[in-house]
């Protein structure tokens, strides 16, 4: 009996889902289906598998098929295993990291992640409603079980009509790597959010604006960093306006280097976010010991009521400022700060997510 983890939906291209693969497959067994060069579907081992993005699908009708998540529907499932000497029966589970079930296997028992449910509650664009109002029900019925990220999560999933039963909690994990942070090395500021509805960013730049009429003698630069989209112009406009538009950058992306520089430079990340399913970045400034200035949501207050300091989601920028106040003029609070999420980030572990996920996988595979 095989396990088969399900990878068709993985794009190509740096994204969050992606990020989540990278980290979390190579820690499992199991054969990898996904697309190769050529866009045909192709079961990679365990062993010498290269968690890298899978590349463009060369043929029009298969590249159009990957671009919309639904590359399984370009294949013969039961050929491509065939070519590889399996049939659907031989299979004893399949996992899939991403929120898709493969349906063309509806016998097999499945394990899926439901990241969030963002798209219903925030939608960026009508497609994305569309996708998850009335294809995403397909793939919970498919699924002998839904991993949700967080409990808040796992709520949406209720409300969404999805059995309790049929729902597991496994929060997301990481490696820390490298010695906590001993104090602040600029009065710099850090934002990873993509120019999304979710994220929330023009609060916050209008809770920036009120941060610096209150800190006037603040000079530290705000990096917000991201890719563009359809908040980017309003984002642009309140950018002009803001007391001194030279202190804030946005940035469309950074390289892992520099990124890593800048979490371990900056006095503090911040998350003004509406809605998130984890939020990783916020985990990812926990691991280096970066204090992190969160926006007060049911995620945010699951994970780090304890580790972070919280303002409004429609902060005018008083909360935002006197918190930023405090971490400028109190090392001790700092410290304080970055000890805690250095400890939460030494609790969520890598190690730990991938057991529960490989526990789950064996306990649908028992039926």
């Amino acid at each position: 009996m095989a396990l088969l983890i399900n990878l068709l939906s993985w794009l190509p291209g740096h994204s969050g889902f992606g990020s989540y693969v990278q980290r979390v497959v190579p820690g499992l067994p199991g054969l990898r289906l996904q697309l190769d060069a050529a866009g045909q579907g192709v079961l990679h081992p365990a062993g010498p598998w290269s968690a890298e993005a899978p590349p463009v699908a060369p043929a029009r009708w298969m590249r159009l098929l990957q671009a919309h998540a639904l590359a399984q529907h370009g294949l013969s499932l039961p050929r491509v295993l065939a070519a590889h000497g399996l049939r659907p029966a031989q299979l004893q589970a399949v996992y899939s990291p991403l929120f898709d079930a493969l349906l063309a296997l509806p016998r097999v028992p499945q394990l899926i992640t439901c990241h969030d449910l963002t798209p219903l509650v925030l939608p960026n664009s009508r497609k994305a409603w569309l996708r998850y109002r009335l294809w995403q029900p397909l793939h919970l019925r498919c699924a002998t079980r839904v991993v949700a990220i967080s409990h808040t999560v796992a709520d949406q999933l209720l409300r969404f009509g999805v059995p309790a039963a049929r729902i597991t909690v496994i929060p997301n994990g990481i490696r820390v790597e490298r010695p906590c942070l001993a104090g602040a090395a600029s009065n710099d500021l850090l934002v990873l959010a993509r120019h999304e509805v979710n994220k929330n960013l023009p609060a916050l730049l209008r809770a920036l604006a009120g941060v610096q009429r209150r800190l006037p003698a603040w000079r530290g630069v705000v990096r917000i960093v991201g890719r563009s989209g359809r908040q980017t112009p309003q984002l642009l406009r309140l950018h002009r306006a803001l007391p001194r538009p030279e202190q804030v950058l946005l940035i469309p992306a950074l390289s892992e280097v520099e990124l890593r520089s800048h979490l371990r430079t900056s006095l503090a990340l911040v998350s003004a976010s509406l809605e998130e399913g984890f939020d990783y970045p916020v985990l990812e400034a926990k691991a280096e010991g970066l204090p992190t200035l969160l926006s007060d949501i049911p995620v945010h207050r699951e994970f780090h009521q304890d580790s972070s300091w919280f303002f409004p989601v429609d902060d005018d920028g008083a909360v935002l400022a006197s918190h930023l106040q405090t971490l400028l003029g109190d090392r001790l609070a700092w410290r304080q700060l970055s000890q805690a999420g250095y400890a939460l980030a030494q609790q969520l572990t890598l190690e730990r997510q991938q057991a529960q996920i490989a526990e789950q996988i064996a306990c649908i595979s028992a039926r």
